[in-house]
């Protein structure tokens, strides 16, 4: 008993004495290993998707389990960028947008406010990772790393797509969450859209590109789910995104014919073995009903799509309402964004308050003409420098991949908005196009030397 009575009274010691060799330790890694750092952002992303993004920690303030993880990366990325000699390139209007970020949070919390804090949570964990990932060299060992760990995190994803369909429709009451389903737009998207978004991802570059390494095996090897999974969860941004990335491969990526071909044979023969059981299977039915719904509607402009039109015209208006500062640098973050719009349906026109369902202009409205056009031309430059290396041949399955990457990208910020995942994945791009011109110079200059000593 006196030993156990020592070993309970010495048992917080003991962890605040590890936590304080850890912790150093833990950052000491973050500021040297991509590694480590790609690892807890994409846990963190699966923690987050598990928690349905509530739960966390009360320590005087909330704490959100995406907290946690993402904390420390954007204590690390401003570490990186002040200190670290191998930054391969502190892009400009990368920088001006996170600094509009940052003012747009200084003013807020001046004028509204922790409201303020709890708005700019998305947009500060986007430029955390997205600095983070391009603070590091990128070559093509680094980049099928992460195209490993993106795997890895959409079989996650996978697994626990499967087990909410399953406590869902079995039902298993005692095992669902408060209200009866996981998210009210409807009982089959247990996941939420950027999370489908991961699995359309790994998708698409498993199906079009040949990538070696563990993870991607782990996901070819279940293909076919991942495709079921893609179309029975009907988020149709997702199915857009998969289908701009799937243009891009064949439109815009150099690859020989036979390749493509062959891709198109794997693609087609996968799409056909995944969607026949939905067509004949009676136990499947419903959900190939629901599904064809979603594309008529799609199709149709019905659903949402009315309804987000409207809601980024409004948005548009209060910006453009705020006056010179607003137009300038934006409206910041706290503020009351509640706005009326018109809806298809019976709803007709009904008040807001969220946020604008389209990244480019929620930009607009929090940080302004200047922090747009800097996200854009952040953009503009990742993109070039891909498509340069991919025409030029040097960079590899790895650069055509990053390419169809960024280009669903893009077209999926166009219905949502931030996510740091898919920022962490755009700051890696971006080191690589960086890193790529700048192992280009040092070659050019050592052959001049060379030349000019012979």
């Amino acid at each position: 008993m006196t030993t156990l009575y020592i070993l309970i009274t010495a048992m917080p010691f003991l962890v605040m004495f590890a936590m304080g060799l850890l912790l150093p330790l833990f950052a000491f890694l973050l500021y040297t290993r991509f590694s480590v750092g790609l690892v807890t952002i994409a846990m963190t992303f699966f923690v987050d998707a598990m928690a349905m993004g509530y739960g966390g920690f009360h320590l005087g303030i909330n704490l959100f389990y995406a907290d946690i993880g993402l904390l420390p990366i954007a204590g690390i990325a401003l570490l990186r960028l002040l200190f670290a000699g191998d930054f391969p390139l502190r892009h400009r209007a990368w920088l001006v947008f996170s600094f509009l970020v940052l003012l747009g949070l200084a003013l807020g919390l001046v004028k509204y406010g922790s409201t303020a804090g709890v708005q700019v949570r998305p947009y500060f964990y986007f430029v955390a990772t997205g600095l983070y990932g391009m603070s590091f060299p990128m070559d093509r060992q680094r980049l099928r790393f992460a195209f490993n760990v993106l795997s890895v995190v959409a079989v996650l994803l996978l697994a626990l797509t499967a087990y909410r369909w399953i406590v869902y429709y079995s039902p298993i009451t005692s095992l669902l969450p408060p209200g009866g389903s996981y998210n009210v737009d409807g009982p089959i998207r247990v996941i939420k859209s950027h999370e489908a978004l991961v699995l359309a991802e790994v998708l698409v570059f498993i199906l079009l590109f040949t990538v070696t390494g563990w993870g991607a095996r782990l996901a070819q090897a279940f293909s076919p789910v991942l495709l079921l999974m893609v179309i029975a969860l009907q988020h149709r941004s997702v199915w857009l995104a998969a289908m701009v990335g799937i243009l891009a491969r064949f439109l815009v990526v150099r690859g020989r014919q036979a390749s493509t071909t062959r891709q198109l044979i794997v693609l087609s023969a996968i799409s056909v073995l995944t969607i026949t059981p939905m067509l004949f299977s009676s136990q499947l039915s419903e959900v190939t009903q629901q599904v064809q719904s979603s594309a008529q509607r799609v199709l149709q402009g019905a659903d949402t799509t009315g309804e987000r039109l409207s809601n980024w015209k409004s948005m548009v208006q209060l910006w453009y309402q705020g006056g010179g500062r607003s137009i300038g640098i934006g409206m910041g973050f706290g503020g009351d964004s509640s706005r009326y719009i018109d809806s298809a349906g019976s709803i007709g026109v009904h008040k807001i308050s969220y946020f604008a369902h389209n990244m480019y202009v929620q930009t607009l409205y929090n940080t302004g003409l200047l922090g747009l056009a800097a996200l854009l031309m952040a953009i503009a430059f990742v993109i070039r420098g891909l498509y340069r290396l991919n025409q030029s041949g040097d960079g590899g399955v790895e650069v055509q991949i990053l390419l169809v990457l960024m280009a669903m990208q893009i077209a999926f910020y166009v219905p949502y908005g931030t996510d740091y995942l898919q920022s962490l994945l755009f700051g890696v791009a971006l080191a690589y196009v960086a890193s790529s011109a700048k192992r280009s110079k040092e070659t050019t200059t050592s052959f001049r030397c060379d030349k000019e000593a012979a």
